[in-house]
């Protein structure tokens, strides 16, 4: 018997839905669409307004910042180094400073906070019974590197705790015994995974606290109370460098009663060369772990984890654009074809998340005239300014033809390089920018372009502190040491770091994955407080906090703090081994032993502390 297959109407029904749905989603996800679509975090985003409140003049008049007096030798550039690096700390921290030579002392030292001492040669001092009076008479002092071996400065030593002296060394890294560094007590490192420290062998007497020693018990910081005061020292030489800023705020809060100073409180990461054209074909190493071309292994493996661990430990990303990987720095600039549709969805996934779209350039040719800048790299000088901006305009256009709504606020520059020219070029191809993104840390490239958390040049500085995927424990203490001082998380990544040998340590990315899920985990756990925000909103924060004055009074009860240019709300770290009793206008949260967290919420707060 013969039958003949005949198709149900219904089969031809789902034929017919399958072709519609697939007809629905290629239209939908074709650039055309995609980039017209509404999106929250794209149409009418604009930096929020705020009320700047100021002090009357008759409060101000009341009001008195506490002097530090930083003594620093004019003939010794490692004492300038220093003396410049820990008044920049105490600037951070609103602290009015004053540094003086040594032939330039003063008479009298009572109207000082804290006296620093930044130089090892003590018995340069014209006058130590005026600094031992000084410590006697209620005041601290901290010396901010290790003393010279001098048998006439025996009788001093005895005061700062020493009863036995040796040779000069190389302790063996460090430990932290305390929380000098927020969250960090027994945080270890090795040799090589700190600067070089030249430190003094000594002994201690049994009345001093140690803070911080080598893995082979060398003290490297310590206080000990003399009569009224205190005195502090740091056995060691690494103080001058950016790196290391969090042990000089966290010496001097844990020398002083009860320490209060505002910070930051921004955590911010940035994906530099997101979104950007993704090489076509396979990669060896990746092919071989997940069996997918290199865009598939971004579009499904990479992407979704950099999601997963934004959702999980409250990260919003800042994405950096390069519109092309061609090296051309002579107009005219080519608009060459990429997938922009997969361009078109990481940028609108990228907002969705409460992200930022800014830019890296059009390519990835670092904006300076200077050959020497970027001969290392195998880059290209540019011409002139003209070219520069030509290039800016290309990579802007790109943008907003993709996302017609979106204003661009942010640039990082590529590789971290840029001179004056390329600032003058930025600033005339693209004045909606406002946030500068580079390097906070100095590292050993003489062209490398390094800001403090500052405004100039008519950009708000928001530099980078930490970078990449792999964990290591020189990035835990540079990372410790900024939330400390700073209260700042800034962080950013490569896509490509995984192709890169050199960037990636020749490790896989399951191996990264997890090291940059450890670290990022380990961030949220130990300073959940921080705000979560992207670049364009953290360079307005930045602005309120740098203009705002604050004001402390200590009383033995509670601690007053007065805030002049307030913004709404501001934040400090608090220390002190006392209570916290009545509070008015603010909240206060345990971060850690001794350790609160404070969010001011009117210009003028009040912290009862209870013995």
């Amino acid at each position: 018997m013969d039958y003949k297959f005949k198709l149900g109407k219904s089969i031809y029904l789902v034929i017919l839905f399958v072709l519609i749905i697939g007809l629905f989603l290629g239209i939908f996800n074709s650039t055309y669409i995609l980039k017209y679509l509404p999106n929250k975090a794209v149409i009418g985003v604009k930096d929020d307004e705020t009320s700047i409140k100021r002090l009357s003049g008759e409060t101000l008049q009341g009001l008195n910042q506490e002097e530090y007096l930083i003594l620093f030798n004019e003939e010794n550039s490692s004492s300038i180094q220093l003396k410049d690096n820990i008044a920049q700390t105490l600037a951070y921290m609103k602290k009015k400073t004053k540094a003086v030579t040594l032939s330039n002392m003063p008479h009298s030292l009572a109207q000082y906070k804290n006296v620093v001492i930044t130089f090892e040669e003590v018995s340069a001092l014209p006058n130590i019974p005026m600094i031992e009076e000084y410590a006697a008479e209620g005041g601290n002092v901290f010396f901010a590197i290790r003393p010279e071996i001098k048998s006439s400065l025996q009788n001093l030593y005895r005061k700062l705790g020493i009863y036995e002296i040796g040779e000069f060394v190389t302790p063996n890294g460090m430990k932290l015994t305390s929380n000098v560094l927020i969250k960090q007590n027994q945080l270890t490192l090795k040799n090589g995974e700190i600067p070089e420290n030249s430190s003094l062998s000594v002994g201690l007497d049994e009345k001093s606290t140690i803070y911080a020693e080598s893995i082979d018990h060398i003290p490297l910081l310590w206080d000990t109370a003399y009569k009224k005061g205190k005195f502090m020292v740091f056995n060691g030489t690494m103080l001058e460098a950016t790196e290391n800023r969090g042990v000089i705020t966290g010496a001097i809060s844990l020398m002083n009663e009860d320490f209060m100073y505002p910070i930051m409180d921004m955590k911010v990461v940035y994906i530099d060369d997101f979104p950007a054209p993704i090489p076509e074909g396979k990669n060896k190493i990746i092919y071989e772990e997940y069996r997918r071309d290199t865009p598939s292994f971004y579009q499904d493996i990479w992407w979704p984890e950099m999601q997963k661990i934004a959702a999980k430990y409250d990260v919003k990303y800042t994405g950096l654009v390069i519109q092309s990987y061609n090296d051309e720095v002579t107009p005219p600039f080519k608009k060459e074809m990429y997938n922009r549709n997969t361009f078109v969805q990481y940028g609108r996934e990228l907002l969705k998340m409460g992200g930022e779209i800014g830019i890296h350039g059009y390519n990835h040719q670092s904006l300076t005239v200077n050959a020497k800048a970027v001969e290392d790299l195998g880059y290209h000088p540019w011409k002139n300014q003209a070219d520069m901006e030509a290039s800016l305009n290309t990579v802007e256009n790109y943008v907003r033809e993709l996302f017609p709504n979106y204003e661009i606020k942010t640039y990082v520059p590529p590789s971290n390089r840029m001179d004056q020219v390329g600032v003058a070029a930025l600033k005339n191809a693209i004045p909606s920018i406002n946030v500068l993104s580079s390097m906070y840390i100095p590292d050993s490239v003489e062209y490398t372009t390094v800001h403090e958390f500052d405004q100039g040049e008519g950009y708000i500085h928001f530099p980078r502190i930490t970078s990449g995927y792999e964990y290591t424990v020189q990035k835990k203490w540079a990372m410790a040491n900024a939330v400390t001082s700073l209260g700042v998380f800034s962080h950013f990544i490569h896509p490509d770091d995984i192709l890169d040998d050199g960037r990636s340590s020749k490790k896989k990315w399951s191996k990264l994955e997890k090291e940059y899920n450890r670290f990022m985990r380990e961030v949220h756990r130990d300073y959940s407080w921080l705000r979560s925000t992207t670049a364009r909103n953290a360079g307005k924060q930045l602005t309120n906090y740098l203009q705002a004055d604050v004001y402390i009074e200590e009383k033995k009860d509670r601690l007053i703090v007065h805030i002049d240019k307030f913004s709404g709300e501001m934040h400090f770290i608090l220390r002190t081994k006392k209570k916290i009793g009545k509070l008015e206008s603010c909240e206060v949260q345990k971060i850690d032993e001794n350790v609160y967290f404070v969010k001011a919420k009117k210009a003028k707060i009040e912290l009862g502390l209870v013995e």
